[in-house]
């Protein structure tokens, strides 16, 4: 993600620093610096501050060592004019540190007896300077000072304190451990690290080790999201760290072993911003929502969806949404075949003065051992079933569930449904595959003159939570029939949690309800003894979306679809089936979507604003021709063979087309 800190200046203050290291010379992110006896000598006198400034910024040149963060300017002052340095001298440097513009300072040093704590005091008043320091290296309880100014309530989360581990992640037995500064501690490597050294390289151990790599961390975080405060990032690096030792914060390693890659990740939750200040928060750690395109749409019109959000932390990532929405359909063989590969039990009983009574289940067709043998012993599994009930008046009702209403509503309940079984996705309503696996129940009436009236309700399958889909659906049908021909009007009215089939979390609104009207006319003529015509012509209008999320609205969406299809009996022998059908599913043929995006944000962490047009209507219409041959080989075994193009899947001009075949040899005993 090219997070290397650039942007921040880090000040060391140190022994110094040598310049003529190949890591800093000529390196324009390293300052000049400063000594505290008031000259601009910023010279290295020991080493020390030379080893803690390539771990903090090295530059990343391909050669020698990389610092955590070689993007970040590095200030050195030299607070060290001797061994040690006095209370004035710390207090000086990190004056000047902050004037300076210092937002990460680096203290690599200890003392057994307090010191700093008015430099300190007065640069993290504002919230915008991060002292991070080393805990010592005596080996005791409690970190030195002034690391353990931490936990005072005055340094308000604004100073953190650093142990030291080993290559095996255990504390080193010279740092000090968190003790009583635990909520404020932390622990990285410091055991053995290579870093600048004089003019080369060289290797060194203590917790001076261990707290430029915090620093360099800190700078990383700060960088990348500048407008953080600075309990903001010591908060985040505290609270991403890899716990070690005991469960939780303890004694030892405070919040544990930091971990950049967790510290500029998100954390928490995400939140969707609109402008008109609605806020959705979506939880990291909640199950991801089901998610998915209006199918009447194209994915091509969601590829470009993509907004910036908010973690717990108000950090902006990157959310490329579109890439959810844009997922492609893909026919496959179990499509094709449809309930053919199922196994259907079918009775049929006469009730008395002709009253007819047709009950069918489906189970699945096979049942597999967990090596993958069939298992002819184990019960099948029903996955649907339904009822027919029909009087010699012609009075009837049907029920089931599994997604059976096209087998009983429209004109697969009428005297030509022998004739166009297979021709389902022709002739029934289309309104009906926004409730997949659905219940239904429906009840008619015969009317004079050949006509006659339904009243249907279909209802998908029930969600256990409210984060799911959901669509509720009534009908009402009208059907004239004759001896060798049929139409049927039916109208829709699909009440969705969802948008015509799509769904999504709340940041992208199409989890709100809906509505939708959708009007179907189908129609089936005997052209010949034994050939068969049907098709359909189908209409939806879904009212325009409301407000939600980064939605802003919509216009209404309508969409069009439409089949045909040429069914042939007995064409090689007595009781077989040839079909060809042309299917065009509904494709919304105007509607559009506002989203109003993040489309960046600045470095003072406001949200700039932009409008995004999603245009419904794709930039093609899907075409599936299908061709089936159904006969018996035997009294108790069947042939099926399919076959299917898919012309513009999704309604993309750019989707490559799709070929399917499949056969089917069913046997029953």
């Amino acid at each position: 993600r090219g997070i290397l800190g650039s942007g921040i200046k880090v000040a060391a203050l140190d022994s110094g620093i040598n310049l003529s290291n190949p890591e800093f010379a000529g390196n324009a992110r390293v300052l000049a610096g400063w000594n505290v006896n008031g000259s601009g000598d910023a010279s290295d006198i020991s080493g020390h501050g030379t080893h803690v400034a390539g771990i903090i910024t090295a530059a990343a040149d391909g050669s020698g060592i990389y610092g955590v963060a070689p993007g970040a300017t590095l200030l050195p002052v030299r607070i060290f004019n001797s061994a040690t340095a006095s209370d004035g001298d710390i207090n000086r440097g990190l004056t000047y540190a902050a004037s300076a513009g210092a937002r990460v300072v680096n203290l690599s040093l200890s003392a057994t007896t307090a010191t700093g704590s008015t430099g300190l005091r007065s640069i993290t008043t504002t919230d915008q300077v991060l002292v991070v320091v080393a805990a010592g290296n005596r080996g005791a309880a409690d970190p030195d000072w002034p690391a353990r100014y931490a936990r005072e309530s005055w340094a308000a989360g604004r100073i953190v304190a650093v142990g030291a581990v080993d290559a095996n992640r255990q504390i080193a037995a010279f740092s000090n451990r968190a003790g009583d500064t635990a909520n404020y501690f932390l622990v990285a490597p410091g055991v053995n690290i290579t870093s600048s050294y004089g003019s080369g390289y060289g290797t060194m151990s203590g917790t001076s080790m261990a707290a430029p790599a915090v620093s360099g961390a800190a700078a990383l975080v700060w960088g990348y999201w500048p407008y953080l405060r600075a309990s903001q990032v010591s908060a985040i690096l505290l609270n991403t760290a890899d716990d070690l030792g005991a469960p939780g914060v303890d004694a030892i390693y405070g919040h544990g072993m930091l971990n950049v890659n967790r510290a500029l990740a998100p954390i928490g939750s995400f939140t969707y911003r609109a402008a008109s200040g609605r806020l959705v928060t979506v939880p990291l750690t909640q199950r991801p929502v089901p998610t998915s395109r209006p199918k009447v749409a194209s994915p091509a019109a969601f590829r470009q969806l993509s907004t910036q959000v908010f973690d717990a932390y108000g950090r902006n990532f990157t959310s490329d949404e579109g890439d959810q929405l844009s997922n492609r359909s893909i026919s496959t063989v179990e499509m094709l075949m449809g309930r053919l590969d199922t196994a259907m039990d079918t009775a049929v009983r006469i009730l008395g003065s002709e009253r007819r009574l047709l009950t069918l289940s489906a189970r699945a067709s096979g049942v597999l051992s967990r090596h993958g043998e069939l298992q002819w012993n184990q019960p099948a599994q029903p996955l649907a079933s339904m009822i027919q009930l029909r009087n010699p008046g012609g009075l009837g009702f049907a029920a089931g569930s599994g997604g059976y209403g096209s087998q009983a509503l429209g004109l697969m309940d009428g005297r030509l449904a022998p004739t166009l079984a297979g021709a389902e996705s022709i002739v029934a309503n289309p309104i009906l595959g926004f409730a997949p696996a659905h219940r239904f129940a429906s009840l008619s009436t015969p009317l004079a003159g050949g006509l006659s009236t339904r009243l249907g309700i279909v209802q998908s399958k029930t969600v256990t939570s409210q984060d799911g889909p959901s669509a509720d659906i009534g009908l009402v049908e009208v059907t004239y029939a004759r001896q060798d021909m049929a139409i049927n009007i039916s109208m829709a009215n699909l009440a969705e949690r969802g948008m015509l089939g799509g769904y999504s979390h709340g940041g992208l609104g199409l989890s709100q309800r809906t509505g939708t009207r959708g009007v179907s006319v189908s129609g089936a003529w005997r052209v010949a003894r034994d050939w068969m015509l049907a098709g359909s012509y189908s209409l939806a209008t879904t009212g325009a979306p409301q407000a939600a999320g980064l939605l802003e609205g919509g216009t209404t969406i309508e969409s069009v679809g439409y089949g045909v299809g040429l069914i042939k009996s007995d064409t090689w022998c007595a009781g077989d089936r040839l079909s060809v059908m042309l299917n065009a599913p509904l494709r919304a043929r105007s509607g559009t979507l506002v989203y109003e995006v993040v489309s960046q944000v600045t470095e003072d962490g406001e949200p700039i604003y932009t409008d995004q047009l999603i245009n419904l209507k794709g930039s093609a219409r899907e075409l599936m021709t299908e061709a089936r041959y159904l006969t018996r080989l035997s009294p108790n075994a069947w042939l099926t063979l399919a076959a299917a193009y898919r012309l513009h899947p999704d309604h993309d001009a750019q989707a490559r087309p799709e070929r399917i075949v499949g056969m089917r040899y069913a046997l029953s005993f």
